[in-house]
């Protein structure tokens, strides 16, 4: 779903095994040689265990391959099976004949005697490997015992590799699988990956699915480590599903929110998985204990907050039983009127977009005093659904405050886009865009309208409909980075414009290049060498991901060149 959007070749963290992305830890390679050394030796088992997710197929996997070509191997997946049934599954997987409507303990065992011995004789060996052993029954484990005892001149043609989890281990140590515990030549239990490894782990499968750029930044790497505990199994999960979350999100890197938001959806925790249910039972009864006393704690000083009028509105406009049309004082709005823009009260005939939205505004107390240079403001606006109103209005369209959401804009084939970057990257994407404000306590939405021609170290930023100027330095103390923008599509953008494709997207982004280099227009139709290589120059002198493919930043940046009408920072 999302492999496209990385620009990926395919999918780097599917749980199903593929040699393509077999990565082998110093663990892995220890239990690897354990096992080839057990394989040397006249018959007997080989015994692999380790936790759910481990790597333990993959290990014997990597092992099968090295298997000499005189190797027959039977390799059983599901092990729940009675001796009958299994004998006839060794058979199946051997190739040994046996007929179907007299199989029976003793008929399946001498076929398979036969069919080994005869074997032998022709200089090759079988080896029978064994998954999830850990659930296979006394009398079938007994059996496979038996089976070892074939041999011919003190040679013996087969060998059997049990894999399972940490209880198979326990199952071996029982009185009467003594014999077959004695027969094991060589056991090996496989941990998780380390910190280090599970980097590599996941930097290896990214660069084996094409990823031209790193979509987990490092110290989101340790942060995917804690959660799985070096699984792989449950790293592929969480990368997968934060994968897909970026994507839904239209975002090029994970962020650590995408990484908590994937753990939570697989169910995942930070226990280590052995905490016993009365341990759990206390803690929880010990948080009930500290909560209720911080309650208690807290009451007079929340009866003292609420018998704050304003603070009361605002509180109460956070929980929805208020909107922006709570009222103020006299003297505020005769001040908003002074500083209100004129530049956004405009007439267009465009029908007002229909949705909901949510107000994100989260103020802890009744004065902001990061804003102690604009007295006059009404911050009763700051909140994002009123901020997108206001960019809406930019781009020259009413909507009513209880629809101003980012589905409105489809419309009117405006987008939004989120991102988290810098203010450089802000300017030179050059779109006006709303950002979130934020001090030790206080959060206020606004928009980032424009940089100003004469001083473009000063900003002109619109809190609903007053504008205010302030510095750069402000902003680099006061916005965290996060952004939301509306830009305007040419086309759908449902899947990204690349190399091959033949279509008028094509058509429009040829023309729209050419026309920016000052070459002459051409209606190509095909997305050829050529026209990649523009795209890929263009990238660059944009600091863009210089991959040839037109994805959304690509077109969110040609769109704001080749069209000198639409909104604009500078």
């Amino acid at each position: 779903m999302y492999q496209e959007f990385f620009s990926l070749k395919e999918q780097p963290f599917s749980i199903s095994p593929d040699p393509d992305f077999l990565f082998l830890s110093d663990r892995h390679k220890e239990a690897l040689a354990h096992l080839m050394y057990g394989l040397q030796g006249n018959g007997g088992f080989v015994l692999l265990t380790g936790e759910v997710g481990t790597g333990k197929t993959t290990v014997c996997r990597a092992l099968l391959e090295d298997m000499p070509a005189q190797t027959d191997i039977a390799f059983i997946l599901n092990p729940a099976q009675t001796e009958v049934e299994l004998l006839a599954t060794i058979c199946d997987q051997l190739n040994i004949e046996y007929e179907q409507n007299r199989a029976s303990l003793k008929t399946l065992f001498d076929a398979i005697s036969g069919w080994m011995l005869h074997n032998l004789e022709k200089g090759r060996s079988a080896i029978v490997l064994i998954d999830e052993a850990q659930h296979l029954s006394f009398s079938v484990l007994e059996q496979l015992r038996l089976l070892t005892n074939i041999e011919s001149n003190n040679k013996k043609p087969l060998q059997v590799i049990l894999i399972g989890q940490t209880e198979l281990q326990q199952k071996l140590k029982e009185n009467q699988l003594r014999q077959l515990a004695q027969r094991i030549t060589a056991r090996y239990h496989l941990l998780p990956l380390t910190l280090q490894e599970s980097e590599y782990y996941i930097q290896h499968r990214l660069n084996v699915a094409g990823a031209s750029y790193p979509i987990f930044e490092t110290p989101l790497l340790k942060r995917i480590f804690k959660y799985s505990r070096g699984i792989p199994r449950l790293i592929n999960l969480i990368c997968d599903r934060s994968m897909l979350c970026a994507y839904s999100q239209s975002s090029p890197k994970v962020t650590a929110k995408m990484i908590d938001l994937a753990v939570k959806e697989i169910d995942l925790s930070l226990d280590d998985g052995h905490a016993t249910e009365s341990v759990k039972l206390f803690w929880r009864f010990v948080l009930l204990l500290v909560l209720t006393g911080f309650t208690i704690w807290q009451a007079p000083k929340i009866y003292h907050h609420f018998n704050q009028p304003q603070q009361a509105i605002e509180t109460l406009s956070e929980l929805g039983f208020s909107d922006s049309s709570t009222p103020t004082s006299p003297s505020t709005s005769m001040q908003v009127a002074e500083v209100k823009v004129e530049s956004l009260q405009t007439d267009s005939e465009v029908s007002p977009l229909q949705s909901s939205t949510t107000d994100n505004l989260n103020s802890e107390t009744d004065t902001f005093t990061w804003f102690d240079s604009y007295p006059e403001l009404d911050l009763s606006q700051g909140y994002f659904a009123n901020a997108l109103q206001t960019l809406y209005a930019v781009w020259g369209y009413q909507v009513d405050l209880a629809d101003a959401s980012c589905e409105q804009g489809e419309v009117a084939s405006l987008l939004c886009f989120s991102d988290n970057t810098s203010l450089q990257k802000l300017q030179q994407l050059n779109y006006p865009a709303v950002i979130k404000l934020a001090s030790d306590q206080d959060i206020v939405y606004a928009v980032l309208y424009k940089t100003q021609q004469q001083d473009q170290s000063q900003y002109e930023v619109l809190i609903g409909k007053q504008k205010i100027s302030v510095s750069e330095a402000w902003l680099e103390e006061y916005w965290n980075g996060g952004l939301t923008l509306l830009w305007r599509t040419p086309f759908d953008i449902s899947k990204p414009l690349k190399f091959g494709e033949k279509s008028q997207r094509v058509v429009w982004l040829s023309t729209q290049l050419n026309n920016l280099s000052g070459l002459t227009v051409a209606n190509k139709q095909r997305f050829d060498w050529k026209l990649k290589e523009q795209v890929i120059e263009f990238q660059k002198d944009n600091g863009l991901v210089a991959d040839g493919i037109v994805g959304r930043r690509t077109l969110m940046f040609l769109v704001q060149q080749s069209e000198p009408n639409i909104p604009s920072l500078l």
